[in-house]
């Protein structure tokens, strides 16, 4: 199975009927042209030393990398976020190094509990996912560094999900997309592979693309929104958020020439100036 083809065929699906959320394709051609005439907002990350360990810890960071929210979008219990989140992560890997099944398995039990006692949200899902990574994430981030060049990353996509099916539970595959997304920026891997990946479909860029009229929600769902109530997982309103998402990013990319990771940069790393509420939806998905 083609997994980025399924994905879009899953989402085209839910918008050729939709009836909570509307794209509107003259703003979408509009932004395009903005966005050419800024140009990409890009990632920064600091210098890596060693590039094996940044690999596992990325695999690491996103089979846990969802729901950092409680109650309401602003609300983030004790600073849980993805940047509190790596910080655990450095701490609890601090002397990892090399391939080491037994230390590695030592510094996922200290993540696990410097999870626990900055009590993360969901985190009996964040504890089951992260074992998941017991027996094959060495293995897997090895063998992602020695596929570094392919041109087609379904079945590095395929290999991932089978060996770890936290990320295989959405069915979107935000994390698994968000994660080779994530080696590219960092390390400039899978250039011409990345240019087929989906955007990593969650809260923040929706929240950006409705903002900027890129497509309109029904008003009982914008009511709902901005109310801060919760939206079921895997409902109609839910699937149509994320499937607009993905189809307006697409659309985007084919617009401006850029790839998914560029596309998705420009939303996301302005998320902060816009302070609507985003739709809340209790999930590990995203």
């Amino acid at each position: 199975m083609n997994l980025v083809e399924n994905v879009y065929e899953i989402a085209e699906s839910f918008m050729n009927s939709a009836t909570e959320v509307e794209m509107n394709y003259d703003k979408i051609e509009k932004i395009s042209h903005d966005m050419l005439k800024e140009g990409p907002n890009r990632f920064e990350y600091p210098p890596c030393e060693d590039v094996y360990k940044n690999v596992l810890l990325e695999l690491v960071a996103s089979s846990v990398n969802y729901c950092y929210w409680y109650g309401k979008s602003d609300i983030r219990p004790n600073g849980a976020g993805s940047t509190f989140l790596r910080e655990c992560l450095g701490n609890a890997f601090f002397d990892y190094v090399g391939e080491d099944p037994e230390l590695f398995n030592l510094c996922l039990t200290r993540l696990i509990n410097l999870l626990i006692i900055n009590r993360f949200p969901l985190i009996e899902e964040r504890i089951y996912h992260l074992n998941q990574l017991r027996y094959s994430a060495e293995h897997f981030a090895k063998k992602v560094m020695e596929n570094k060049d392919v041109e087609n990353l379904n079945d590095l996509m395929v290999e991932l999900i089978t060996l770890f099916p936290g990320f295989a539970s959405d069915i979107f595959l935000k994390r698994t997309f968000l994660f080779f997304i994530q080696i590219n920026r960092r390390f400039g891997w899978f250039n011409k592979a990345i240019q087929n990946i989906l955007v990593p479909a969650d809260y923040q860029v929706p929240k950006m693309l409705e903002h900027f009229g890129c497509f309109y929600y029904s008003s009982s769902l914008q009511k709902t929104i901005s109310s801060n109530k919760l939206i079921p997982k895997n409902s109609i309103e839910e699937c149509e958020i994320r499937s607009a998402t993905i189809l307006t990013i697409k659309k985007l990319c084919e617009l401006t020439g850029w790839n998914v990771s560029d596309v998705d940069g420009y939303f996301f790393l302005c998320r902060h100036e816009v302070t609507t509420p985003f739709h809340l939806c209790i999930t590990t998905d995203y």
